[in-house]
């Protein structure tokens, strides 16, 4: 388990971009900053998409702000 501080949950922008998600702006950007406190090089949150998650049957809508979350697979 990995705590990465982020209160969002998040989504990977070229993910959303593959898939063609719509997306929404956000009214405010959300500056995202790196473990050692910088500003990340990627810049602020500016966009979201809603999503459908299903588990076991149960479905709800979940809200993913779009960011740069690297190339590794997670």
């Amino acid at each position: 388990l990995l705590d990465s501080g982020c209160t969002w949950s998040c989504i990977d922008s070229q993910f959303v971009k593959d898939k063609r998600y719509e997306t929404r702006k956000i009214p405010r950007p959300i500056p995202v900053y790196n473990a050692d406190g910088t500003l990340n090089k990627n810049g602020a949150i500016n966009e979201f998409v809603i999503l459908l998650m299903e588990i076991d049957g149960h479905v709800e809508k979940i809200h993913l702000a779009v960011t740069n979350l690297g190339n590794g697979n997670v």
